[in-house]
């Protein structure tokens, strides 16, 4: 029996191998066709609207006095007194008495002159007065036409000479009189004292240098690019009140404000650049900010430009911009850089309505691109 069974052991096993591969054939699981998830990438964007500003235009410079006296002596004398006023970087008021020279030869010099010109008048009254007497006399006795001798003419025409130089004597002695005395014309301060009480002077003499506080220049360089973007004319003339030009200027912590008056009309020989000169108005909020040979830093506001787009400097490769479109697709545009202003770039043509900036950083950057991004 079990010969029997050995003999058909193999048949068994084929039926039921037959049997399991034809359950496991009819069973198998059937594969579903399902699409790919694409992996759409995230990214920031910034909205790119056009907009009017005004072009903004960075310059340096260094503060000097709009106006500025150099006291020169007239007369030969001495210094006979120094206000404690003049002393080298202090301030003054206008009249206020700087330096007085020895006046006394000068006093003596009047007095001579005042006397001239009172014995000069008396003499061409005296002439005038024997003048119209001789001219009677010739009148009553002589005939035809007298001489000018004999109706002294010359005499009066030489009175005449000699009280018009007395009185030019006196003027000088008087000019000269006012000279030994140095007034301020302005309320100021004191750049440079060269002399000392008791020193001699001569005409020519250079006693020291100040200048006026009410106001304060400053020269600013324009580089070659930014001259059209003031609108000014280089021609070195005073610009109009109402065409000045607005500047902001950095000191320290400080901002102060100024006028661009005037632009000059040749090219600086060290900078070879045109520059601008803008005026600061001195008041008491800035009056202890401002010093004179201090090295500011400007921004000069220049012409008005229409419908640009600002973007961060660092956008812009090549004359290029990466955005993205209404689609949500990314592009590269190509647009027209109209100047840099410090961090921003100014954009005129190039970029069409929607699109939006691309501000984060991608792995690839390919045109036609799907991405998505939060709206804001």
């Amino acid at each position: 029996m079990v010969q029997k069974m050995k003999k058909y052991i193999g048949l068994i096993f084929l039926i039921i191998s037959l049997v399991l591969a034809s359950l496991l054939i009819s069973n198998k699981p059937i594969a579903v066709a399902k699409d790919e998830k694409k992996n759409t990438p995230y990214v920031k964007t910034m909205m790119l609207i056009p907009q009017n500003i005004k072009a903004s235009i960075s310059s340096q410079g260094v503060i000097s006095p709009s106006s500025s006296i150099t006291l020169i002596s007239e007369l030969n004398s001495k210094v006979d007194w120094i206000s404690s006023k003049m002393q080298t970087g202090s301030s003054f008021q206008k009249n206020d008495t700087l330096l007085i020279l020895d006046k006394r030869d000068y006093e003596l010099a009047l007095i001579t002159a005042e006397s001239n010109v009172l014995n000069a008048g008396v003499n061409l009254e005296r002439e005038k007065a024997e003048s119209d007497l001789a001219s009677k006399e010739w009148k009553r006795v002589g005939a035809g036409t007298g001489s000018d001798l004999a109706l002294r003419k010359p005499q009066l025409a030489q009175a005449n000479a000699t009280y018009a130089a007395a009185q030019a004597m006196l003027e000088r002695a008087q000019r000269n009189l006012k000279r030994t005395v140095f007034i301020a014309s302005f309320d100021g301060r004191v750049r440079l004292r060269n002399v000392d009480e008791g020193a001699t002077v001569f005409p020519g003499t250079v006693l020291g240098n100040i200048y006026a506080s009410e106001s304060f220049e400053v020269r600013l360089p324009v580089a070659d690019q930014d001259v059209p973007f003031t609108g000014l004319e280089f021609n070195g003339q005073q610009i109009k009140k109402l065409k000045q030009l607005d500047v902001q200027f950095f000191i320290g912590k400080s901002i102060l404000s100024g006028r661009v008056i005037r632009a000059e009309a040749e090219v600086d020989p060290i900078t070879r650049m045109l520059s601008v000169v803008a005026k600061i108005e001195n008041n008491k909020e800035n009056s202890n900010t401002i010093a004179v040979g201090q090295f500011v830093q400007a921004t000069i506001s220049g012409i008005d430009i229409e419908n640009v787009t600002v973007l961060p400097r660092t956008a812009v490769r090549d004359g290029s911009v990466w955005i993205v479109d209404q689609e949500l697709k990314l592009y590269k545009r190509s647009v027209e850089t109209l100047r840099f202003e410090n961090e921003f770039v100014l954009i005129g043509e190039g970029l069409e309505k929607g699109d939006r900036l691309l501000t984060s950083r991608l792995s690839s950057l390919v045109n036609g691109l799907k991405v998505t991004f939060e709206l804001n």
